[in-house]
Protein backbone atom coordinates (compact mmCIF):
# COMPACT_ATOMS: atom_id res chain seq x y z
CA UNK A 1 0.00 0.00 0.00
CA UNK A 2 2.76 2.46 0.69
CA UNK A 3 4.39 1.84 -2.65
CA UNK A 4 0.63 2.57 -4.47
CA UNK A 5 0.63 5.87 -2.77
CA UNK A 6 4.16 6.95 -3.70
CA UNK A 7 3.62 5.47 -7.38
CA UNK A 8 0.44 8.04 -7.45
CA UNK A 9 1.81 10.69 -5.40
CA UNK A 10 4.61 10.58 -8.52
CA UNK A 11 1.75 10.76 -11.09
CA UNK A 12 0.23 13.25 -9.31
CA UNK A 13 3.57 15.74 -9.31
CA UNK A 14 3.83 15.03 -13.07
CA UNK A 15 0.36 15.98 -13.92
CA UNK A 16 0.91 18.99 -11.43
CA UNK A 17 4.35 19.72 -13.99
CA UNK A 18 6.04 20.52 -10.90
CA UNK A 19 9.39 22.14 -11.46
CA UNK A 20 9.77 26.06 -11.68
CA UNK A 21 6.48 27.45 -10.28
CA UNK A 22 4.09 28.33 -12.44
CA UNK A 23 1.70 29.84 -10.05
CA UNK A 24 -2.23 29.50 -10.87
CA UNK A 25 -2.98 33.11 -8.89
CA UNK A 26 -1.43 35.59 -6.69
CA UNK A 27 -2.42 37.49 -4.08
CA UNK A 28 -0.09 40.05 -3.15
CA UNK A 29 3.26 37.57 -1.45
CA UNK A 30 0.90 34.76 -2.12
CA UNK A 31 1.31 32.32 -4.67
CA UNK A 32 -1.23 29.29 -5.00
CA UNK A 33 -1.59 26.06 -7.31
CA UNK A 34 -3.14 23.04 -7.47
CA UNK A 35 -1.66 19.65 -7.14
CA UNK A 36 -3.63 16.74 -9.01
CA UNK A 37 -3.32 13.90 -6.02
CA UNK A 38 -5.18 10.39 -5.54
CA UNK A 39 -5.81 8.22 -2.91
CA UNK A 40 -6.58 5.72 -5.35
CA UNK A 41 -8.68 5.71 -8.53
CA UNK A 42 -11.93 6.70 -7.11
CA UNK A 43 -10.42 9.25 -4.32
CA UNK A 44 -9.42 12.26 -6.48
CA UNK A 45 -7.87 15.00 -4.14
CA UNK A 46 -7.20 17.84 -6.22
CA UNK A 47 -4.89 20.06 -3.29
CA UNK A 48 -5.36 23.74 -3.09
CA UNK A 49 -1.79 24.71 -1.84
CA UNK A 50 -1.00 28.91 -0.90
CA UNK A 51 2.27 29.45 0.25
CA UNK A 52 3.94 33.54 0.98
CA UNK A 53 6.56 34.34 -2.18
CA UNK A 54 9.55 34.43 -2.11
CA UNK A 55 10.36 31.27 0.36
CA UNK A 56 13.50 31.40 2.69
CA UNK A 57 13.75 29.19 5.62
CA UNK A 58 11.09 26.70 6.85
CA UNK A 59 7.20 26.64 6.96
CA UNK A 60 4.75 25.05 8.90
CA UNK A 61 1.90 23.15 7.15
CA UNK A 62 -1.26 23.74 7.63
CA UNK A 63 -4.34 21.26 6.37
CA UNK A 64 -7.49 22.60 5.48
CA UNK A 65 -10.65 20.48 5.29
CA UNK A 66 -13.58 21.91 3.86
CA UNK A 67 -17.47 21.35 4.80
CA UNK A 68 -20.39 19.76 3.02
CA UNK A 69 -20.31 20.87 -0.42
CA UNK A 70 -17.98 23.53 0.40
CA UNK A 71 -14.18 23.87 -1.55
CA UNK A 72 -11.08 25.35 -1.22
CA UNK A 73 -11.21 28.68 -2.94
CA UNK A 74 -14.83 29.51 0.07
CA UNK A 75 -11.89 29.94 2.09
CA UNK A 76 -9.52 31.28 0.11
CA UNK A 77 -9.33 34.84 2.38
CA UNK A 78 -8.55 32.55 5.51
CA UNK A 79 -5.79 30.44 3.52
CA UNK A 80 -4.11 33.69 2.11
CA UNK A 81 -3.91 35.26 5.51
CA UNK A 82 -2.36 32.15 6.82
CA UNK A 83 0.01 31.87 3.84
CA UNK A 84 1.34 35.86 4.91
CA UNK A 85 1.63 34.78 8.12
CA UNK A 86 4.35 32.57 7.08
CA UNK A 87 2.71 28.98 6.76
CA UNK A 88 2.50 26.77 4.14
CA UNK A 89 -1.45 25.99 3.15
CA UNK A 90 -2.86 22.74 1.22
CA UNK A 91 -6.73 22.05 1.48
CA UNK A 92 -7.78 19.17 -0.47
CA UNK A 93 -11.03 19.55 -2.31
CA UNK A 94 -13.01 15.88 -1.17
CA UNK A 95 -14.00 12.96 -3.24
CA UNK A 96 -17.79 12.67 -2.17
CA UNK A 97 -18.69 16.09 -0.11
CA UNK A 98 -17.16 18.80 -2.58
CA UNK A 99 -18.72 21.38 -4.31
CA UNK A 100 -19.23 19.94 -7.42
CA UNK A 101 -20.44 16.62 -6.92
CA UNK A 102 -23.64 14.76 -4.97
CA UNK A 103 -22.69 14.91 -1.38
CA UNK A 104 -22.84 12.05 0.09
CA UNK A 105 -22.61 12.63 4.34
CA UNK A 106 -21.84 8.81 5.03
CA UNK A 107 -18.40 9.14 3.55
CA UNK A 108 -16.90 11.90 6.13
CA UNK A 109 -15.88 8.45 7.90
CA UNK A 110 -13.17 8.27 5.16
CA UNK A 111 -11.76 11.76 4.76
CA UNK A 112 -9.27 11.92 7.63
CA UNK A 113 -7.54 9.01 5.51
CA UNK A 114 -7.65 11.54 2.63
CA UNK A 115 -6.44 14.31 4.70
CA UNK A 116 -3.51 11.92 6.49
CA UNK A 117 -2.39 11.09 2.71
CA UNK A 118 -2.35 14.64 1.58
CA UNK A 119 -0.29 15.70 4.63
CA UNK A 120 2.29 13.10 3.83
CA UNK A 121 2.14 14.04 -0.29
CA UNK A 122 2.42 17.54 0.65
CA UNK A 123 4.77 17.04 2.76
CA UNK A 124 7.07 14.67 0.19
CA UNK A 125 7.46 18.17 -1.91
CA UNK A 126 10.27 18.77 0.79
CA UNK A 127 12.60 16.82 -0.88
CA UNK A 128 11.53 17.27 -4.44
CA UNK A 129 14.46 18.57 -6.81
CA UNK A 130 13.03 21.23 -8.73
CA UNK A 131 10.14 21.76 -6.56
CA UNK A 132 9.38 25.52 -5.15
CA UNK A 133 9.10 24.12 -2.05
CA UNK A 134 11.81 21.68 -1.56
CA UNK A 135 13.63 22.74 1.64
CA UNK A 136 10.85 24.82 2.60
CA UNK A 137 8.97 22.58 4.84
CA UNK A 138 9.53 22.27 8.27
CA UNK A 139 7.87 18.70 7.79
CA UNK A 140 8.24 18.11 11.71
CA UNK A 141 5.08 20.78 12.43
CA UNK A 142 1.93 20.66 10.94
CA UNK A 143 -1.40 21.64 12.07
CA UNK A 144 -4.67 21.19 10.73
CA UNK A 145 -8.31 23.17 10.59
CA UNK A 146 -11.33 22.29 9.31
CA UNK A 147 -14.77 23.90 8.80
CA UNK A 148 -18.06 21.77 9.72
CA UNK A 149 -17.69 18.57 8.31
CA UNK A 150 -14.18 19.94 7.50
CA UNK A 151 -13.76 20.02 11.84
CA UNK A 152 -15.21 16.68 12.03
CA UNK A 153 -12.48 15.33 9.57
CA UNK A 154 -9.70 17.63 11.16
CA UNK A 155 -10.31 15.73 14.54
CA UNK A 156 -10.65 12.60 13.20
CA UNK A 157 -6.43 12.56 12.30
CA UNK A 158 -5.85 12.94 16.26
CA UNK A 159 -6.57 9.38 16.77
CA UNK A 160 -4.81 6.86 18.07
CA UNK A 161 -1.30 6.77 16.44
CA UNK A 162 -1.08 9.65 14.96
CA UNK A 163 2.13 11.28 13.88
CA UNK A 164 4.15 13.54 16.09
CA UNK A 165 4.34 16.02 13.39
CA UNK A 166 0.53 16.55 13.69
CA UNK A 167 1.33 19.46 16.40
CA UNK A 168 -2.58 21.07 16.93
CA UNK A 169 -5.86 21.34 15.54
CA UNK A 170 -8.96 23.57 15.29
CA UNK A 171 -12.34 22.66 14.87
CA UNK A 172 -14.71 24.90 13.68
CA UNK A 173 -18.44 24.08 13.74
CA UNK A 174 -17.40 20.65 13.61
CA UNK A 175 -19.00 17.52 15.41
CA UNK A 176 -17.14 14.48 16.99
CA UNK A 177 -14.97 12.32 15.28
CA UNK A 178 -15.60 8.85 13.82
CA UNK A 179 -13.43 7.33 15.79
CA UNK A 180 -12.24 8.42 19.25
CA UNK A 181 -8.96 10.22 20.05
CA UNK A 182 -5.72 8.79 20.82
CA UNK A 183 -1.92 8.90 20.80
CA UNK A 184 0.25 11.75 22.24
CA UNK A 185 -2.58 14.64 23.39
CA UNK A 186 -2.04 17.89 20.94
CA UNK A 187 -3.40 21.17 21.51
CA UNK A 188 -7.29 21.51 20.06
CA UNK A 189 -9.25 24.54 19.58
CA UNK A 190 -12.75 24.75 19.42
CA UNK A 191 -14.65 27.15 17.81
CA UNK A 192 -18.35 27.68 17.59
CA UNK A 193 -21.55 29.55 16.76
CA UNK A 194 -23.99 29.41 19.99
CA UNK A 195 -27.30 30.41 17.18
CA UNK A 196 -25.88 27.25 14.35
CA UNK A 197 -28.92 25.10 13.55
CA UNK A 198 -26.45 23.11 10.93
CA UNK A 199 -24.49 21.98 13.46
CA UNK A 200 -25.77 22.95 16.88
CA UNK A 201 -23.27 23.89 19.49
CA UNK A 202 -23.74 21.49 21.93
CA UNK A 203 -22.56 18.89 19.33
CA UNK A 204 -19.29 20.70 19.42
CA UNK A 205 -19.31 20.79 22.94
CA UNK A 206 -19.69 17.18 22.74
CA UNK A 207 -17.02 16.96 20.57
CA UNK A 208 -14.38 18.94 23.12
CA UNK A 209 -15.71 17.04 25.80
CA UNK A 210 -14.26 13.90 24.23
CA UNK A 211 -10.88 15.23 23.17
CA UNK A 212 -8.16 14.94 25.96
CA UNK A 213 -6.24 18.26 27.63
CA UNK A 214 -4.56 20.60 26.18
CA UNK A 215 -7.97 22.28 24.90
CA UNK A 216 -9.85 25.45 24.42
CA UNK A 217 -13.70 26.57 23.55
CA UNK A 218 -14.49 29.13 22.00
CA UNK A 219 -18.26 30.33 21.68
CA UNK A 220 -19.08 32.99 19.12
CA UNK A 221 -21.92 34.61 20.33
CA UNK A 222 -24.98 34.92 17.70
CA UNK A 223 -23.01 33.24 15.39
CA UNK A 224 -24.82 30.81 13.06
CA UNK A 225 -22.87 28.04 11.04
CA UNK A 226 -19.78 29.92 9.73
CA UNK A 227 -20.65 33.50 8.42
CA UNK A 228 -18.17 34.68 10.45
CA UNK A 229 -15.51 33.20 8.30
CA UNK A 230 -16.34 35.50 5.45
CA UNK A 231 -14.42 38.33 5.34
CA UNK A 232 -17.46 40.74 5.34
CA UNK A 233 -18.88 39.60 8.50
CA UNK A 234 -18.38 42.33 11.36
CA UNK A 235 -16.83 38.80 13.41
CA UNK A 236 -14.38 38.27 10.41
CA UNK A 237 -11.63 40.10 12.47
CA UNK A 238 -11.71 38.54 15.96
CA UNK A 239 -12.10 35.32 14.35
CA UNK A 240 -9.31 35.26 11.82
CA UNK A 241 -7.42 37.02 14.42
CA UNK A 242 -8.36 34.40 17.37
CA UNK A 243 -7.33 31.11 15.15
CA UNK A 244 -4.02 33.20 13.82
CA UNK A 245 -3.03 33.78 17.26
CA UNK A 246 -3.55 29.85 18.12
CA UNK A 247 -1.55 29.20 15.52
CA UNK A 248 1.50 31.12 16.38
CA UNK A 249 1.19 30.10 19.90
CA UNK A 250 0.81 26.40 19.23
CA UNK A 251 2.67 26.24 15.86
CA UNK A 252 4.99 28.98 15.76
CA UNK A 253 6.43 30.17 12.15
CA UNK A 254 10.44 30.48 11.98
Amino acid sequence: MRRLGVVLLLVALLLDGFGPARPASARGSVVSRVLQLARGADRPLPTTLWYPSPLTGRHPLILFSHGLGGSPRQFAPLAAGWAEAGYVVAAPAYPRTNARVRVDRRDIVNQPADAAFVIEAVRALDGVSGDVLAGHLDVERVAAIGFSAGGTTTLGLFGPGHPSYLRAGISISGRRPPAGFGGAPAPLLFLHGDRDRVVPIRAGRQAYGMAPTPKQFVTIAGARHGEFLRPGDSRYPRVSGQILAFLAAKVPVG
